[in-house]
């Protein structure tokens, strides 16, 4: 995944913070959207401070306009680092870009430039096509993903979608993703959030470490942003194809998840689709491979053709129970939680005079 993409210069004028670091700026305590929520909790992705606005070269609220009816930017001065504030129909009218994908990006396979196509068309209804078409067994996955969601009172708390593409979960919860789709809130990059520390009570990423170039920094993000006893659901892919995203890096075995989540408090690491998603997936590489006869054009071609076989994913609804699934499944799902207290260890007099022994860890 790209770093984030500094501007050239950035404006000279005199502005002030709006909130010292460390602390929210005030929003309307009736104004409990998506977008006004994520604006109290953005912070600096380098130093962690809080931006500032300029509206006419005074200093302003995020969120603020410009007598042009304009989003101002908002700028980190020490850093050198700004986000913008953009007029969208999908993203509560408002959507903050500080980094994330370029064009390039996209481009870098052909695979992933016609699914960027069909989520700019399709949107919402894109995730749905995919769970139709795609060799995947996504109902087990979709229900857990409702059920973390309803153990939320999302009218209160922060919860985000790490992720999320073109898809909106609930319209209560602030969608985050490298590209700018309609429904995304924040556009930024995943491994070095603009969020505050301790700010979420729930966060979702779901395919998403296998894109990132460093997973265990986006990991490190999550258990920075998410609250003490904040929690986490993550889905993970095992056993699949490559599929750039833009770019597709690495995929983890179970105890690897459980290893990538150590600084948590694991709840639960199961199977999430099954053995027969990942058979059909390798099944319809290599059909498409063998009749292509090495002609890519062909290759091409082929490759939605064997969407044929896609239905024998559903095998999975017996199959992801079975007691070795966790062998050759398609990928798991982990939901684990942020420690609620870190403390250090107790320190304890040893006998005799002798240096002290260190306590236990808790």
């Amino acid at each position: 995944m790209p770093t984030l993409s500094l501007p050239a210069e950035v404006t000279k004028s005199p502005l002030r913070p709006v909130t010292g670091p460390g602390s929210f700026p005030a929003t309307p305590a009736s104004d409990n959207s998506p977008a006004s929520k994520l604006l109290a909790k953005l912070r600096c992705p380098r130093c962690q401070g809080a931006f500032s606005s300029a509206v006419n070269g005074q200093a302003a609220h995020p969120g603020a306009t410009a007598s042009s009816g304009e989003l101002p930017d908002l700028v980190c001065h020490p850093c050198g680092i700004t986000a913008q504030q953009v007029h969208r129909s999908g993203a509560e009218n408002v959507q903050i870009r500080c980094g994330g994908f370029t064009t390039s990006d996209v481009k870098t396979d052909w695979l992933n430039q016609v699914k960027e196509s069909a989520k700019r068309v399709l949107g919402p209804r894109y995730q749905l096509a995919i769970d139709q078409i795609s060799p995947v067994y996504t109902g087990f996955l979709n229900r857990r993903i409702n059920r973390f969601l309803a153990s939320f009172d999302l009218q209160r708390e922060f919860v985000a979608d790490l992720g999320s593409g073109p898809l909106r979960h609930d319209p209560r919860i602030i969608c985050c993703d490298g590209m700018n789709y309609e429904n995304v809130n924040l556009v930024t990059d995943l491994q070095q959030l603009p969020l505050a520390a301790n700010s979420l009570d729930g966060v979702i990423s779901v395919a998403v470490l296998e894109h990132v170039t460093h997973p265990q920094a986006h990991v490190a993000e999550m258990l920075r942003v998410l609250r003490p006893g904040g929690r986490v659901l993550c889905f993970i892919p095992f056993l699949q194809g490559y599929h750039a995203s833009p770019y597709d890096y690495q995929r983890f075995t179970i105890s690897g998840m459980r290893q990538l989540f150590a600084d948590f408090q694991i709840t639960s690491v199961e199977p999430a689709a099954g053995p027969t998603s990942a058979l059909v997936w390798i099944m319809q590489e290599w059909l498409a491979m063998v009749l292509s006869l090495g002609i890519r054009p062909l290759y091409k071609l082929l490759m939605p053709l064997t969407y044929v076989l896609s239905p024998l994913k559903y095998l999975d609804v017996l199959l992801r129970h079975h007691p070795a699934a966790a062998n050759i499944d398609s990928g798991f799902v982990i939901e684990a939680s942020k420690p609620r207290v870190e403390e250090a260890s107790p320190t304890l007099s040893a006998p005799g005079g002798k240096a002290p022994l260190a306590g236990p860890h808790f």
